[in-house]
């Protein structure tokens, strides 16, 4: 009987006697495991390739978001160019490049006339710059002349703060105007005359620098709706010339162009 009551006892003494380990001891001297070279590696190559699956899809995303504002833009140019056609008789909006002796159709992204081919020609507002300029005004916002794909030398940041209808220094825009004179008729023309499908405004040519989308051109017609030409074989590209001093393709080439946009898809 007395070995029974003594027992519990006598394990209650053991346990005092040989107290537990310290548990905060007993964890820091645990080894903590981090990551290997070799697990570092496999993770950043795992990261580089979904970073490579991803790019060209936000590529795509970005440029078609970009042709839509693109696209606006033309339709605002649109409706100011049936605006200035009411106000003077049904005329396109003026441009020297046009004119007998000074006809130059690569300079038609000029919005101004800057250093003019003509003597004693006074610098002013030409072509799409008309729209823009104190005397008519009908766009407010000069960005609009600008589209978000351009990625040559004639960007708006460029022009924004230095825009002068009567600078010497010819300022361009991101779009291409057809101009108020029928080069192979010599008659003016009349918005409201020309076949609904003509082009009238299309994204800039002046260079391979100034195309703004990859593979076309956004093209106004004349019945204010906007449509994109596809270009996969690179037409537009191959005949538009990039040669030293930035000489730019010869005026045939730009009126079998203009041809061309009149089938937009």
């Amino acid at each position: 009987m007395l070995s029974k009551i003594s027992d519990p006892t006598r394990s209650r003494d053991v346990r005092l006697a040989h107290p537990r380990p310290n548990c905060a001891l007993s964890s820091s001297r645990k080894v903590r495991r981090a990551f290997t070279i070799v697990e570092l590696l496999v993770t950043l190559t795992i990261i580089a390739l979904l970073t490579s699956i991803m790019m060209p899809g936000l590529r795509a995303a970005r440029e078609s978001a970009h042709r839509m504002v693109c696209t606006s833009n033309l339709r605002q140019i649109g409706l100011a160019l049936y605006g200035y056609s009411a106000l003077y008789g049904d005329q396109l909006p003026s441009t020297i490049f046009d004119d007998e002796g000074s006809a130059a159709a690569q300079e038609m992204m000029a919005i101004n006339t800057g250093q003019a081919p003509i003597p004693n020609f006074a610098a002013s507002a030409d072509g799409l710059g008309w729209l823009v300029s104190p005397e008519v005004q009908l766009i407010e916002n000069l960005h609009l002349l600008y589209c978000p794909c351009h990625r040559g030398n004639h960007s708006f940041s460029r022009y924004e703060d230095g825009w002068d209808p009567s600078a010497m220094e010819r300022f361009y825009c991101n779009y291409h105007f057809i101009g108020d004179t029928d080069r192979e008729t010599g008659a003016h023309r009349r918005l409201f005359m020309l076949a609904p499908e003509a082009a009238v405004v299309v994204d800039g040519m002046r260079d391979r620098a100034d195309i703004n989308h990859r593979y076309g051109t956004n093209t106004l017609r004349s019945d204010l709706s906007v449509r994109f030409w596809h270009d996969r074989q690179f037409r537009l590209r191959n005949a538009i010339n990039m040669v030293e001093g930035d000489a730019p393709a010869p005026e045939y080439t730009y009126r079998e162009l203009w041809k061309l946009f009149a089938k937009a898809e």
